[in-house]
């Protein structure tokens, strides 16, 4: 198994996302997310003018070709399927004993609409919906890690960078600000 970096919470997102507008690749290589917009996946490059697509979408058209002529570098995120968001739902309404929150979410979960009603009920909640978001954030853990092992990657957390204009200098968080303008001498 080769190890990569993979950064979890990209991946995540990717999983649950619709594909209306995008679909996810993860680069086998570099461990990193691509996303490819919906409609270049659709063009026929050969007998298309491409002349008129935004620039940023004529960068991808190599990757898009290669991606389309079934290169091993690139391979799909697959989609995780609303009833499985909603067993976790499920499963997690039973492990809550608030009573009264108990029967509003098992409320929220009956019918059409109940992943907002969920959502709703736990944010009146704040220690529940975090408790959610972590039982959630396992379970994602979980589905990332079977599915890069069936890919043969033994992935390893990507490291949280901060974005260069943020720093910490002197025990004290700035960001990027010149000292001379915080009032120091």
């Amino acid at each position: 198994m080769r190890r990569l970096e993979i950064d979890f919470e990209e991946i995540a997102m990717a999983l649950e996302s619709s594909r209306e507008l995008s679909d996810y690749y993860l680069d086998v290589e570099t461990g990193e997310l691509v996303v490819i917009p919906a409609e270049l996946l659709a063009l026929d490059f050969d007998e298309e003018d491409l002349s008129s697509l935004p620039d940023w979408e004529q960068e991808l058209i190599p990757l898009v070709r290669e991606i389309q002529g079934g290169s091993e570098r690139y391979e799909p995120v697959p989609q995780i399927p609303s009833y499985e968001i909603y067993n976790l739902m499920l499963e997690f309404v039973e492990t809550v004993t608030d009573q009264r929150l108990y029967q509003l979410l098992s409320v929220a979960l009956d019918g059409k609409g109940a992943f907002g009603r969920f959502k709703r009920v736990l944010a009146e909640y704040p220690a529940e919906r975090q408790r959610w978001y972590q039982m959630k954030q396992a379970a994602m853990t979980g589905w990332i890690k079977e599915w890069l092992n069936e890919l043969g990657i033994e992935p390893m957390k990507k490291a949280i960078t901060a974005h260069p204009r943020w720093k910490i200098s002197s025990g004290s968080f700035s960001r990027g600000i010149p000292a001379s303008r915080m009032g120091a001498s």
